[in-house]
């Protein structure tokens, strides 16, 4: 099993130890910056196909695994498991003007880089959720992927040039809910149809390859967490074996990425994709053991703080008020600042959200549908902070309880280092 690792820190170390301009006050606390430099390579890169960005025995691939198996007789371990997702893949790129990959059977050394597409997580819930004004019956799948732009030297081997986390969520009428796990490997030919759009949407906002990538500096969420307040009450709601921190480092890497407008560098460190992708190339690709994660320059931290849940029975409207609320510390690290413990920012977010139920319903009122809502609720919070931060927005910040006063003095240098992910 391979493994992908970070790079040491000799190069982030060097550069701040070069920088002597003493930190006086907050507009002026992190002095060492990165050197501009930007890869600009002269076509677009060079489509190498899906994969896993994991093992193939790993617990996660579970419906992909039992799909693979069902339609193709296949192991996910076999080189030809992804053929129809690459093909297909392929296809919506090649239809893009003007092209934003390049289709070859081989590289140019020092010249051509790569893009591919890999699987980080998938899982299931079914669920009885509102649906056009009445509670319906409700299969829902997440999938979460990363896009990577990697270039190869025979001297060095792969490296990643800029990745995007994304995240899809599939949802089709649930039928009984009988048996949700074989219902979901049944519709998962739609959902990879449905993921591969989100990865060519993702790709044309993220290989500006004729602007050329930022090569050295990364924008990286490193940690998602679950407070023990949060997760005992996500127990006693029957729902902590899947709102668990690998689900919630997925969807916030997605949405960093996505309201920030950043590239982002995969959130888990998982086994190489290199074997998959050389395969295509034949000997002009080594499969090495290891792709290097560069250093993360600019860290986010994200803990699920507190969860709450509340009842409230209305007789008049014949209702059942169901009050849920997250809330989320997000942590944000400026690996330049002189700042201590680097800190750039720290601040709380939070959302709450009414869900009705028929009055004093049991039927509906499931550990499946508090997992639906209080995805919801995550992802409606970090939307609004983070777009509220990128746009410096008062009204969307105070959507998500954030004064904007309290992030005010962060936000330059945060903009700053975000356009620095860029390019």
């Amino acid at each position: 099993m391979a493994n992908v690792k970070t790079q040491g820190p000799s190069r982030r170390d060097w550069m701040v130890a070069c920088a002597s301009v003493p930190a006086w006050s907050w507009p002026l606390f992190s002095q060492a910056q990165p050197a501009a430099s930007r890869s600009r390579p002269k076509t677009p890169p060079v489509w190498t196909g899906f994969g896993l960005n994991g093992g193939a025995a790993q617990a996660r691939y579970d419906l992909t695994r039992e799909f693979v198996r069902q339609t193709r007789k296949l192991s996910l371990s076999d080189s030809k498991a992804f053929t129809e997702e690459s093909k297909h893949t392929a296809s919506l790129l090649a239809q893009l003007k003007p092209p934003l990959v390049q289709f070859k059977n081989g590289i140019e050394f020092g010249e051509d880089m790569l893009v591919g597409f890999a699987h980080d997580y998938e899982t299931t819930v079914g669920a009885r959720v509102e649906k056009d004004g009445e509670n319906a019956n409700t299969l829902f799948i997440f999938m979460s992927g990363v896009g990577l732009v990697m270039s190869f030297s025979q001297s060095t081997g792969w490296r990643i040039v800029s990745s995007f986390p994304f995240m899809l969520r599939f949802e089709r009428p649930g039928g009984d809910l009988k048996n949700v796990r074989a219902k979901a490997v049944g519709f998962m030919g739609e959902a990879y149809k449905g993921y591969a759009n989100a990865f060519v949407h993702f790709l044309g906002r993220f290989n500006k390859w004729d602007q050329g990538f930022s090569s050295n500096y990364f924008a990286r969420l490193t940690k998602a967490s679950i407070h023990p307040d949060a997760q005992a009450k996500l127990a006693s709601y029957k729902i902590d074996q899947i709102l668990n921190p690998e689900l919630l480092g997925f969807s916030s890497s997605s949405a960093i990425c996505d309201n920030l407008n950043i590239p982002l560098l995969p959130f888990q460190e998982n086994d190489a994709l290199a074997k998959r992708y050389a395969v295509k190339f034949n000997d002009d690709l080594a499969a090495q053991n290891e792709i290097a994660i560069p250093d993360a320059d600019l860290r986010f931290e994200i803990v699920l703080r507190d969860v709450g849940k509340q009842k409230i029975d209305s007789t008049q409207r014949g209702v059942t008020i169901v009050r849920r609320n997250v809330v989320i510390r997000l942590i944000v690290f400026d690996e330049f600042s002189n700042l201590p413990e680097k800190k750039l920012l720290n601040v709380l977010a939070m959302s709450t959200g009414e869900d009705r139920l028929p009055l004093q319903s049991t039927e509906d009122d499931t550990p499946e549908r508090d997992l639906v809502f209080f995805d919801r609720l995550i992802s409606r919070t970090l939307t609004n902070l983070l777009s509220g931060l990128a746009t410096q927005n008062e009204s969307t910040l105070a959507a998500a309880e954030v004064k904007k006063s309290f992030v005010e003095p962060a936000l330059p240098r945060l903009l700053e280092l975000c356009a620095k992910t860029r390019g």
